[in-house]
């Protein structure tokens, strides 16, 4: 998780105290490259980033930016843009298998339900013309083929685990309604919903000011 709201933060964290299948850690990231090929030429974004993370471990990776941190979690995750970007070279070994060798139906097996993300920018990630109950609720009416009134207990009771007061009244609303600490808190929901091996968190306190930075590590943490 990150260690600041400095904007060159990014961090992989595994809260399970699980241990991963097989004798290796959870994720290892091994000699990694991407690269974007545009109109103007090739620019190599990530050149050859190695590091692992084991289960019940927080791991930060610091960077100015530019340096490559999003585009390494993006890649990581399976979310990259392709074109333009494309991993040239390396592995991604998440619980002993390589995630770049999956199918695409395969990684979203893997998405949400054993690895997660918070993105940086809560409301540019949060669709604004579905509630933010009806948000939350689809992780498990897709991963869990839950009920439409279920899907919604379930997403009033994270809202209440990130501490979003008045979760009953406040899970039909949108999320233009809610602060930017409002926002990253449901991006925490969500990314805690199924439980997952590994959360990845970029930048997730960026813009906020500090005491509702505090908040968000708390949460996290």
């Amino acid at each position: 998780m990150p260690t600041g709201g400095t904007g060159a933060t990014e961090a992989a964290a595994a809260p399970s105290a699980q241990p991963p299948a097989g004798d290796g850690p959870l994720l290892d990231v091994r000699d990694l490259h991407v690269e974007f090929r545009t109109r103007e030429g090739t620019a190599k974004a990530v050149n050859g980033v190695n590091y692992s993370v084991d289960a019940g471990e927080t791991l930060a990776v610091l960077g100015e930016s530019g340096s490559g941190k999003s585009v390494t979690a993006q890649a990581i995750m399976g979310i990259l843009d392709s074109p333009p970007g494309f991993v040239t070279q390396g592995e991604v070994v998440f619980q002993g298998r390589d995630l770049l060798k999956l199918s695409a139906e395969e990684r979203r097996r893997v998405r949400g339900a054993k690895m997660a993300m918070i993105f940086q920018d809560a409301l540019s990630s949060l669709n604004p013309v579905l509630s933010v109950g009806e948000q939350l609720g689809e992780m498990f009416r897709v991963h869990h083929k839950a009920s439409r009134k279920d899907a919604r207990a379930k997403a009033i009771e994270l809202m209440e685990r990130v501490r979003i007061p008045a979760a009953r009244e406040r899970v039909k609303q949108y999320p233009h309604q809610f602060s930017g600490g409002m926002r990253q808190r449901v991006m925490i929901a969500m990314a805690l919903a199924l439980e997952p091996d590994l959360i990845i968190a970029d930048e997730p306190t960026t813009a906020l000011d500090v005491t509702v930075q505090a908040q968000v590590m708390e949460l996290l943490a």
